[in-house]
């Protein structure tokens, strides 16, 4: 099963006029950019995708319309609370093992959780790369031996891909 871990894109800051909890922030309008460009140019890996799960956080669902928008996906992209930041990798693993009859999902999410679970499908005691906003994961997983084969890791700030689980330099100045 390809699954495909993405990070909401940036959101606003915690506190304005308007929004006064974590729940309400939305996304700027460099999130969007940032997120539509780096969709584009990995919307192939994305070809056969069946499923768009997403955190119930605004900017989650957010993320995840602009994903979808951006793929041209046929189907509703759907809420769930095991994307939530108060989840633990092992609800996310329990949502794939509902879904085992699909071959390709992406789910919009939060840190620390995402990187927590990249860990826990690939079984790496830590990772290499920050997962950054608007940054997609690829991870072949195969659910009946709940093992997984980390692909790759786009940084969504210069576009590189990380193919391997080693310390990700590309972006420091």
């Amino acid at each position: 099963m390809k699954i495909f871990l993405v990070r909401h894109c940036e959101a606003i800051d915690y506190q304005t006029e308007t929004v006064r909890n974590d729940e309400l922030r939305f996304i700027t309008p460099k999130g969007r950019k940032i997120s539509t460009t780096v969709f584009k140019k990995i919307r192939d890996e994305f070809a056969g995708l069946e499923k768009i799960y997403t955190s119930p956080l605004i900017r989650a669902v957010q993320t995840a319309e602009i994903l979808s928008f951006t793929l041209k996906f046929k189907f509703d992209v759907e809420v769930v609370k095991e994307l939530s930041r108060e989840s633990q990798p092992k609800d996310v693993v329990e949502l794939i093992k509902r879904n085992s009859i699909f071959e390709s999902i992406a789910f919009i999410g939060h840190e620390p959780l995402l990187s927590e679970v990249v860990k826990t499908l690939a079984g790496f005691e830590e990772l290499q790369f920050e997962f950054k906003k608007s940054g997609v994961c690829y991870i072949d997983y195969d659910v009946k031996a709940s093992k997984g084969i980390f692909k790759w890791y786009i940084n969504p700030k210069t576009l590189v891909y990380l193919t391997d689980n080693v310390k990700d330099e590309s972006d420091k100045d």
